[in-house]
């Protein structure tokens, strides 16, 4: 006699053998799928009919009738999220990544994964865990700039090359260039800055590594060429060991001295710039900083960030570079002592 687990089985198996909309499948078409997938579940067709008239008052599964057979098939697109149950804790990490992830997911996959977001957002809905998303946020430093618009043509194919390892031919304008070119690339990763795109890739056969942003892009052709791939390339590695987005100025470390005012070098106390980082507070409250950093564009332009309210001490020739950097601010305001042009 068959036990209540046997049942419970069974109806697992129906559920998941009903697919998404018209044209649904019929009572015996199930029953068939049933037999071939576990012969134990060998019942009567009009079990199966009641079966399913019992799970369409618990499931959002209904059935259309076409002469005397009924088509059965789940209402929503989404209903099969709901087995198992997601909980809170997962639907809180999808709705995360709906909202900080979507640059960086393959075009090809978001509308496989929208019908789980939207369910993860009803299940958080009046929930601690949904009302931790209006309490907590991310926030970038600086201006708040809209990011240019990527073509949905671009941003697919150039996903797709990468998914796939093929090359990928588009149109490319440089930076400072008018006109576009023809390239081929060999997609290598795809970085999200500030939220600027970029595909770091090769080019034709050359293997020097570089950042192409996709909003320079048009007119791509995905090729069915497989990707030439550096040897033992990690993204990772290229990210992090040369600093490659930090915009290298050399290949050499630089001892860092930079005198803060007390104001502006306080977080420094806590924060660290590197594994060596020092901070020291001097008598008159402003903060001597010294940390072995990357010789970077970045670390310029940071520590330009704070104006007169950091004096930089060293290396010589960083020291050099701003002391030469105030004359030529001093050239374009050209203040008088009563601060009159």
């Amino acid at each position: 006699m068959p036990t209540a687990t046997d049942t419970t089985l069974r109806h697992l198996a129906m559920l998941a053998a009903i697919p998404v909309g018209l044209p649904g499948k019929s009572t015996r078409q199930i029953l068939t799928e049933l037999r071939d997938k576990n012969p134990d579940f060998d019942v009567a067709t009009r079990t199966v009919q009641r079966s399913l008239e019992q799970l369409s008052r618990q499931f959002p599964i209904t059935s259309e009738t076409r002469g005397r057979t009924n088509y059965w098939f789940w209402i929503e697109k989404d209903a099969l999220t709901q087995i198992p149950a997601m909980t809170a804790t997962t639907a809180f990490a999808l709705c995360l990544a709906a909202e900080h992830l979507r640059p960086i997911m393959p075009p090809s996959t978001l509308p496989k994964l929208d019908p789980y977001f939207r369910h993860a957002r009803r299940i958080l809905d009046g929930t601690d865990l949904g009302r931790w998303t209006d309490r907590a946020a991310i926030i970038a430093q600086g201006p708040s700039l809209t990011p240019p618009d990527v073509s949905a043509d671009v941003q697919e194919a150039v996903y797709e090359a990468l998914m796939t390892n093929r090359k990928v031919e588009v149109r490319y304008r440089g930076k400072h260039e008018k006109e576009s070119k023809a390239i081929v690339l060999n997609p290598l990763g795809i970085v999200v800055r500030n939220g600027i795109v970029y595909l770091v890739a090769t080019s034709w056969k050359y293997e020097d590594i570089r950042h192409y942003v996709l909003h320079r892009m048009s007119e791509p052709r995905l090729t069915d060429e497989p990707a030439k791939m550096p040897p033992d390339f990690r993204l990772a590695d290229h990210l992090g060991d040369d600093g490659a987005f930090a915009y290298p100025a050399s290949d050499e470390k630089l001892a860092l001295r930079a005198l803060f005012h007390a104001g502006a070098g306080a977080h420094l106390i806590e924060s660290r710039l590197a594994p060596d980082h020092r901070a020291t507070e001097q008598e008159d409250g402003r903060v001597l900083v010294e940390a072995t950093v990357t010789d970077t564009a970045e670390l310029r332009w940071w520590l330009a960030a704070f104006g007169s309210l950091v004096e930089v001490l060293g290396p010589e020739s960083l020291r050099e570079e701003f002391a030469e950097e105030a004359r030529r601010l001093a050239g374009v305001y050209g203040a008088d002592p009563e601060g009159q042009r």
